[in-house]
């Protein structure tokens, strides 16, 4: 990147379109903006694969997490505001981070109401209860502006006396959800709540952070910081956003434990000392120092992404550097074929010294993230599921800074694979881990409830909130817009009324059955003189493009193809992405997956799961040869509708004597057996004791 960026990020979505905000109408016109996000309420997901997910999202899982955040004992979550406002009497119940249950249900309600203002929701106007929520809010938020319940109700505690309390995760939470009420809905009653909690917490930090080294602990305030930013134009948010990035690392951590004090601590005491969870929390060394992604994926990834937000904000280049050689070591060295990125909930932590050589570092631990390059387990893969969303958040932000496809890419993969597979297909379910093999009953792991099926409750309750507002939100990931140009990063049927920075009114429709079909139709349904900029995902060989079915023009996999003319109404624009099934290998260092395949169509990577084979064969004993052939079929009735894929496997039968968990090998039989795949995502809604593997063992063929 050789020039300033300067551009939204996620709660900007409308600023352009807001007239009465100077600030934002003058950022939206920087020269220097590689594409910025279209307004949320100018994208209307209207059919196919993404309306039918939202659709589940925004009635049923809103409905459901709703019900549970007022039950006193599944949540206690509004209960919890309720005795800080001293409208009851009662005990704070829940997570150290309950607050963020209702903040990031309030950010998916501002969502769905950009497109139905006049929703309806428990028997009264959405909007009404959002209202209600937020007046709630201020009657708990204590005079200088500080608002965490779950240090407020429980008098043993005091304020950021440990980071693990999640006061300023929660409190980020708050500053996106008020901003996204503001930006959206054009309202001042939440945001006021938040800049009088964010001044405060500037205040407080900028002069004592020294003091308070280790906090934040998991920094979602930077995201918040910077959206309070861009909906006010207050510096002060961009100071404190930066502030919080560059603390990170700056201090030494205040004592170093010996291995005997070590063992005498109790379970997940790490973060409770300074000295403790540097790496796991990317305190170690400061971002620009940092050679290597380690360390908590919720971390990273949100530090990243609100880094990338002060990059294109500030033109640091020193950030862009730190965050692109991150970007390369994730991705190339430590993410799964899904774009999972937290291998281990529980791993002892490393890192590199300054003479290249891995250390281990006995007063830290890996909790819920990355502790070696090509360390992928994947029958106890953990790939916490905010973790995935993180990922997808900050390649989101590298996009709107770089207009480069490999991020959206990765945005993608996240998005059809990791993401998706830690909620039901109905919407009422969700789980934190997501491993790529699993052994039904039979499996065994460190913490097995965190890889069930499960409705949160006073514990496992970030996950779910939080797909919650990404996929209420994903019409914003579709589009972007620069001077003259409209940017189609993703696909999904819907309709776009907007209008794009030089004034040019684009109106246009986008059908298709993306992600099981790689067809494409855009008809334009205004005039104008402008750019339509299409992304060609990587795994695209041999896409092409026709205007008004003609000049039919090849397009380069991993870029966006351009097309400029002067429109009319009724022009058709068709994208055929070619979608064949590939079975992918991984890089020899990857022990875990050596000699095994993976197999992906289009965006969508696949799994093979017990209910689709005989109850006598077991996947164990399946291969899949190298030159195998693929069918597809479209099953509307199985899963909420997929694609599966059809082959011819190898049933392998090994006879020999057993020595305790070995067998010799004497004799070995085949024989061809067809099998069914499919998508990951959808795995595990038939049952926990299904099993599962998305990668299996290959059998080489001479081709």
């Amino acid at each position: 990147m050789n020039k300033i960026i300067l551009v939204f990020g996620i709660m900007a979505l409308a600023s352009f379109s807001r007239a009465q905000d100077s600030y934002i109408a003058d950022m939206h016109q920087s020269p220097y903006a590689t594409m910025t996000p279209v307004p949320l309420q100018d994208v209307k997901i209207t059919k196919g694969f993404w309306a039918e997910r939202q659709k589940v999202n925004n009635e049923v899982s809103f409905k459901v997490l709703w019900e549970r955040a007022n039950d006193p004992d599944a949540g206690h979550v509004i209960q919890n505001f309720e005795i800080a406002a001293g409208r009851m009497e009662g005990e704070f119940k829940g997570t150290h981070w309950q607050d963020a249950w209702l903040f990031k249900w309030m950010e998916a309600a501002v969502y769905i109401l950009a497109n139905e203002p006049d929703k309806e929701f428990e028997g009264r106007k959405l909007s009404i209860l959002v209202d209600e929520m937020i007046e709630l809010i201020g009657e708990a938020q204590q005079e200088d502006g500080y608002i965490a319940t779950q240090i407020t109700e429980r008098k043993k505690y005091s304020r950021f006396e440990n980071m693990k309390h999640h006061e300023l995760y929660t409190m980020g939470h708050m500053y996106t959800a008020a901003a996204a009420h503001y930006d959206l809905l054009g309202k001042t009653n939440f945001l006021e709540i938040a800049e009088k909690c964010a001044t405060y917490i500037y205040n407080f930090f900028s002069e004592n952070q020294a003091k308070y080294p280790d906090f934040p602990n998991n920094p979602s305030i930077i995201m918040g910081a910077m959206d309070l930013y861009r909906v006010t134009g207050n510096k002060m948010y961009l100071d404190m956003a930066n502030h919080f990035i560059d603390s990170r690392g700056k201090y030494p951590a205040k004592k170093e434990f010996t291995a005997e004090e070590l063992f005498d601590q109790p379970s997940g005491a790490q973060s409770f000392n300074p000295a403790w969870g540097r790496i796991n929390n990317q305190n170690l060394v400061p971002l620009r120092e940092s050679k290597e992604v380690l360390g908590h994926a919720v971390f990273y990834t949100y530090l990243y992404a609100g880094a990338t937000d002060a990059y294109i904000e500030t033109n640091d280049n020193t950030l862009w550097d730190a965050l692109d050689l991150h970007w390369h070591d994730l991705t190339e060295k430590k993410m799964y074929v899904t774009g999972g990125v937290s291998p281990h909930q529980l791993s002892m932590s490393t890192f590199v010294d300054k003479n290249g050589i891995r250390k281990t570092d006995r007063n830290d631990y890996i909790g819920e993230g990355i502790a070696r390059p090509y360390d992928l387990p994947q029958a106890n893969g953990y790939n916490e599921t905010c973790g995935m969303l993180g990922n997808m958040m900050w390649n989101w932000r590298m996009l709107q800074a770089s207009g480069e496809g490999r991020f959206a890419d990765i945005m993608e993969l996240n998005w059809f694979n990791s993401i998706l597979c830690g909620v039901d297909i109905d919407g009422v379910g969700w789980s934190y881990g997501n491993p790529l093999r699993w052994y039904g009953d039979e499996h065994e792991l460190i913490h097995h409830k965190k890889y069930h099926r499960s409705l949160p409750g006073p514990a496992l309750i970030c996950c779910p909130t939080n797909i919650l507002r990404n996929v209420a939100a994903y019409g914003q990931f579709l589009y972007g817009s620069s001077e003259n140009t409209i940017w189609v990063n993703n696909y999904a049927g819907n309709e776009l009324n907007t209008q794009l920075p030089d004034g040019t009114k684009v109106k246009m429709k986008q059908e298709t059955n993306y992600p099981w079909n790689g067809k494409i139709k855009f008809t334009l349904e205004s005039k104008g003189e402008f750019v339509i900029k299409l992304r060609v995902p990587y795994w695209a060989e041999g896409a092409s493009v026709t205007v008004n079915s003609e000049d039919e023009k090849s397009a380069i996999a991993g870029e966006y193809v351009e097309i400029s003319k002067k429109w009319k109404k009724g022009d058709v624009v068709g994208l055929n992405l070619p979608m064949e099934v590939k079975m992918l290998v991984s890089e020899y260092k990857m022990e875990q997956t050596r000699g095994q395949v993976a197999i992906k169509r289009g965006p969508v990577v696949y799994c093979l799961e017990s209910p689709e084979l005989p109850e006598d064969i077991s996947i164990d004993d399946l291969q899949i040869p190298s030159d195998a052939k693929w069918e597809t079929e479209f099953r509307a009735d199985l899963l909420g509708g997929v694609n599966v894929l059809k082959t011819k496997a190898e049933l392998i039968t090994i006879s020999g004597e057993t020595i305790g968990g070995f067998q010799e090998l004497e004799k070995v039989q085949s024989k061809k057996i067809e099998i069914e795949l499919i998508p990951y995502y959808a795995w595990k809604n038939r049952g926990e004791n299904t099993k599962m593997s998305v990668w299996l063992p290959l059998n080489i063929k001479n081709q």
